[in-house]
């Protein structure tokens, strides 16, 4: 089952229903083995510095209070970076560093991770999304974890110009998810998400044990297993997917040039 909930009607849920976030509950993956070519770094693209600090604290710092372990999937090259830099700076949380030795794409990262994740949900976030507003998060996370039923919860926004695009049945199931970068999209304005879903883990790793081995996982133009393209499988279970549309537009924004990295650095600014 399909639901698709606006702030309205969030507001309108007794916030008794959906309680608070239970950080014990959750562990965090942040799939981050890509480098920073594009940005002209050489190290890992989730040490890349905006604002004066790498994106991962960014990201750590967006998710802490929300999650009791961080699992960051890196590359063989740039797991001692990233460790370097989470002993250094990041030492009181809870982390884990597990290596994709290929970069297979972002489903084949995730199940990386499927050995040391122990929580029952698992927040899983691209290793850019630094623009994420703490009210789109806590909604997202006590909204999922309020009811055993949900296997997937995610926000998205109805933008122009969309990266991802989700296709949807008449009652909202999703169909398929279509992605700028696959040239799958042909559509002006789209729903797109913010690069951050919550996810039942046990239905989480099932989905991926299964899809990792399937061809309708991968990408028809980039051959990568990508994660978003087995979200229909989620909705094949008969539990609960819900798409929160409660998302700013500028959220979406992950962090792959020096343009969207001095946009990202604007947007953070004005926040304060």
């Amino acid at each position: 089952m399909s639901r698709i909930l606006s702030k309205v009607d969030l507001q309108n849920t007794s916030k008794s229903n959906i309680g608070s976030v239970d950080a014990s509950l959750w562990t965090c993956i942040i799939p981050a083995a890509g480098r920073g070519s594009r940005l002209g770094y050489s190290l890992p693209k989730v040490l890349y510095p905006i604002l004066g600090k790498p994106i991962l604290h960014h990201l750590v710092g967006l998710f802490q209070k929300y999650c009791s372990r961080f699992i960051v999937v890196a590359s063989p090259k740039g797991a001692q970076e990233i460790q370097k830099e989470l002993e250094s700076c990041c030492n009181s949380i809870d982390f884990g560093i597990v290596i994709q030795e290929e970069p297979k794409g972002m489903a084949h990262a995730v199940w990386q991770a499927r050995n040391i994740t122990k929580t029952p949900h698992t927040v899983v976030v691209w290793g850019d999304q630094i623009c994420l507003r703490d009210e789109t998060i806590s909604t997202t996370l006590a909204y999922h974890q309020s009811n055993s039923a949900n296997v997937l919860t995610f926000p998205t926004v109805i933008k122009k110009d969309p990266y991802i695009h989700f296709q949807r049945d008449d009652v909202g199931r999703i169909l398929k998810v279509l992605q700028k970068r696959e040239n799958e999209i042909n559509t002006e304005v789209g729903e797109n998400d913010c690069g951050f879903f919550s996810f039942s883990t046990n239905s989480l790793f099932s989905v991926l044990k299964n899809g990792l081995k399937s061809p309708v996982s991968l990408g028809t133009q980039t051959n990568e297993v990508n994660l978003l393209q087995l979200f229909p499988q989620f909705e094949m279970r008969n539990y609960q997917v819900n798409t929160l549309r409660i998302a700013h537009e500028d959220e979406t924004l992950g962090v792959n040039t020096l343009e969207e990295a001095q946009t990202a650095e604007l947007i953070l600014i004005d926040r304060k």
